[in-house]
């Protein structure tokens, strides 16, 4: 049976349609899986970048902790030899700071003399804190972590290497990874006699940043030389206290210059070894602690299965697929009748392919058509807005990632960081155009009681709705944040002078010191309030919060006497 001219060019149109519905299937699908590859990166980055930020906030929290100890007046007293009285008062405040930060093993203040003899102690020991006393306290003067701290300046901090805990009677601490955090002790003529030493505990801390990730997100970190110290395999984590080496770099090799100092962060897909039948996409950023230390860095990563990033791409080459077999299939039987009208259509559609990536650009299909070749434009158009609306909704997610970076999750306020680059802008406004304002430190007074007697979910209640009634009584214009548990501080724009910032620190004081409802009773807390005000009090963001600082503190004695 011979073939006429139409019969072939419908044959042969029919054979180039499924060609070219194939290509642009296959391009669609590669190019949506390198998109959600490369998203996925950036996420993971931006993600373990975030994660950096709330150890970096951790650090930070524990160190002012430190140096609020280090300069209370009983504990210099204690050093001194000011009788049982001065270190019973120091062993109250570090049951408060125990009791509010579960992941301290120990607190410790240990004399510069008697070969670094504990003065006052207290550890952690399952669900109970212990005070150790006479006998059972040890002397600590051979360990870094005191002879080092003794030799620096006023205020500074000394942080040890992570590892496991092997000080003989240290109870819960003993065998855990941790971090000793120590700040020396000055009397009036800037000579060291003592220390003050917490013992953080590491793996807890950690155990307690993974329960936020996601499931399938796993969490490294390691120390300077690429040691695991967390690992989702425990067995690989200090390996250099068990007599062998666990290295990062042999794990993904691309974090080698990581490691060597020659990058600061690295994104790498990992498929050999152990990820050889499960390949993985890995990000990973090295943190420089701001401390004297011997562990000049250490590196945090962040690592989730490829095939997790890819099930989106995954579904949406298996619609391109059934969509390219549907319309190989219907456009046989009609390629001989559209022969001719068939070759524009497809120039269409291989435009909006070769223009898919471009970012902004939306090629204009031929969805008005009703044919196959309609049929395939629409499903395109279907198609590539599922890929935008998935770009737009991992950006979404990277925005609010970047929020829970800035901002409370309690109550919403803007946090320490946030808080100090408004206050940075302030400065240099008020630089600028010679105007003044005002920060309030504001520490809540009987809002431990609340927490100890009706628990911290009243707590949390009360917190929030303080934040409540501070957003209430400042300008839009004004900033308040959240620092610490019951700390607050506040940034007031264009004061005319210091009777603005005591009427709102009143005001202020009046609204927190209202009941509020919380489990189920009726509570009241009060404020003290401390002003700082530019540029009277300074000119800086470090001297202005100290004097905020000081400032709410003699506010806080007032009230007591």
């Amino acid at each position: 049976m011979n073939f006429g001219i139409a019969a072939k060019l419908g044959l042969l149109l029919a054979v180039v349609g499924m060609l070219a519905a194939g290509i642009t299937g296959f391009y669609a699908y590669t190019v949506s899986r390198n998109l959600l590859i490369d998203s996925a990166k950036g996420e993971l980055l931006t993600a373990t970048q975030v994660l950096a930020r709330r150890i970096v906030l951790a650090r930070e929290e524990g160190v002012r902790n430190l140096q609020i100890l280090a300069r209370h007046p009983a504990t210099l007293a204690a050093l001194q030899g000011a009788g049982h009285a001065r270190e019973d008062e120091l062993a109250a405040l570090f049951r408060l700071f125990m009791e509010t930060n579960p992941a301290y093993f120990q607190i410790r203040l240990i004399a510069a003399d008697d070969d670094g003899m504990e003065r006052v102690r207290l550890d952690r020991d399952g669900g109970r804190l212990l005070r150790i006393t006479g006998e059972e306290l040890q002397e600590k003067g051979h360990y870094p972590y005191v002879f080092d701290t003794l030799k620096l300046a006023a205020g500074q901090v000394y942080m040890s290497r992570i590892s496991i805990n092997d000080e003989r009677g240290s109870h819960a601490a003993l065998g855990q990874p941790a971090v000793q955090y120590a700040v020396p002790v000055m009397d009036a003529h800037g000579v060291a006699r003592g220390v003050v030493v917490t013992n953080a505990d590491v793996g807890g801390f950690f155990a307690l940043l993974a329960k936020d990730l996601p499931q399938d997100v796993q969490l490294f970190l390691t120390n300077r030389r690429g040691d695991y110290l967390v690992h989702p395999d425990p067995a690989l984590t200090f390996g250099f206290d068990k007599g062998r080496r666990t290295l990062v770099q042999d794990e993904f090799p691309d974090t080698r210059p990581l490691v060597e100092g020659y990058s600061a962060q690295v994104v790498t897909e990992a498929r050999d070894g152990r990820y050889a039948s499960r390949p993985t996409v890995a990000a990973f950023i090295a943190l420089r602690p701001e401390v004297t230390t011997e562990e000049s860095r250490v590196i945090l990563g962040l690592a989730q299965p490829l095939q997790a990033v890819l099930e989106q791409a995954d579904a949406l080459g298996s619609v391109t697929l059934q969509i390219v077999l549907g319309l190989c299939l219907a456009g046989i039987p009609v390629a001989a009748v559209l022969a001719g009208a068939i070759t524009r259509p497809i120039n269409d559609l291989s435009v909006a392919v070769e223009r898919f990536s471009d970012d902004g650009h939306k090629a204009k299909l031929p969805l008005e058509r009703q044919d196959e070749i309609g049929l395939l434009a629409r499903s395109f158009g279907r198609l590539r807005n599922q890929i935008r609306q998935q770009l737009a909704e991992l950006h979404e997610s990277r925005l609010e990632l970047e929020h829970l970076a800035q901002h409370d999750t309690l109550t919403g306020l803007p946090n320490r960081a946030l808080f100090d680059d408004r206050v940075n802008v302030a400065v240099a406004t008020a630089r600028r155009e010679d105007a003044r304002f005002a920060l309030l430190f504001i520490d809540l007074d009987r809002f431990k009681p609340i927490n100890d007697n009706l628990g911290h979910a009243a707590g949390d209640l009360v917190l929030r709705g303080v934040a409540g009634r501070i957003l209430d009584i400042i300008r839009e214009s004004d900033t308040a944040a959240r620092i610490g548990g019951d700390e607050f501080v506040i940034l007031l724009r264009n004061v005319h002078g210091r009777e603005d910032a005591a009427s709102v620190a009143q005001k202020l004081a009046h609204a927190i010191g209202q009941p509020f409802e919380a489990g189920g009773r009726t509570v009241s807390v009060s404020a003290s309030v401390g002003i700082a005000l530019y540029p009277e009090d300074g000119t800086d963001v470090t001297t202005l919060s100290k004097h905020a600082d000081r400032a709410m503190y003699r506010a806080k004695e007032q009230a007591r006497a």
